[in-house]
């Protein structure tokens, strides 16, 4: 299951999104909160936009098209890898550092900062061929929220058709929406990178920087 149908014709969606947007550092966005996400000066009109929420040298991470609950994100590759094992150690080990923030940043996005993690819920799924429901012959992880389906809660209430990873009907993600969500989910993974700087001693900025052909 992918959000972006692709085929050997066309270009891949993710690498054109990869082209279109620059390596930035997230706390960029705590400086800069009104800052547009979308590139306004692409001279490719067939250049993706993404509702974006991290860029790095190597992943980039942005809301899913036709997501399952509210705040579906997905996590690629800059580089083009088809699959899982064609993934190199030093992007492999980007992979794990930035899954586990991004599941922490879309949650209390969501939820809230006061959420007692213990409630929260969320899928990490990664599909490998055809077979496996791989639509986007690109490496992508998904990350999914799962809310409470009896909550009445509007942050990430789920419809009964999504129960199921890959069953059910998906709707196409609101732009308005999606454009509000990511620019909280940005401010959040800032506020996180902060944190773990002061909790972990990490720089998760290191080599980030401005460069590509779109602008953030």
């Amino acid at each position: 299951m992918d959000s972006i149908p692709s085929s050997s014709s066309s270009p891949c969606p993710f690498c054109t999104i990869a082209h279109t947007y620059p390596p930035l550092p997230p706390t960029t966005f705590l400086r800069q909160h009104h800052q547009d996400p979308n590139p306004k000066n692409v001279s490719n009109p067939a250049m993706l936009t993404a509702h974006l929420i991290l860029s790095t040298p190597s992943l980039l991470a942005f809301l899913d098209i036709m997501p399952l609950t509210r705040g579906h994100l997905l996590l690629v590759t800059r580089e083009h890898y088809e699959k899982l094992g064609d993934v190199g150690v030093g992007v492999s080990r980007e992979i794990g550092q930035w899954l586990p923030i991004l599941s922490r940043v879309v949650m209390r996005t969501l939820f809230g900062a006061d959420a007692a993690a213990a409630d929260w819920h969320w899928n990490v799924v990664q599909n490998n061929g055809v077979r496996a429901g791989q639509q986007v012959p690109h490496v992508h992880f998904h990350v999914i929220p799962r809310p409470d389906l009896g909550s009445a809660s509007g942050a990430g209430a789920a419809r009964p058709s999504f129960v199921m990873f890959g069953r059910g009907q998906r709707e196409e993600l609101d732009e308005e929406e999606g454009e509000a969500l990511a620019r909280g989910l940005r401010e959040e993974l800032a506020r996180e990178i902060v944190k773990v700087m002061k909790v972990e001693g990490v720089d998760l900025e290191v080599g980030l920087g401005v460069g590509g052909r779109g602008r953030l």
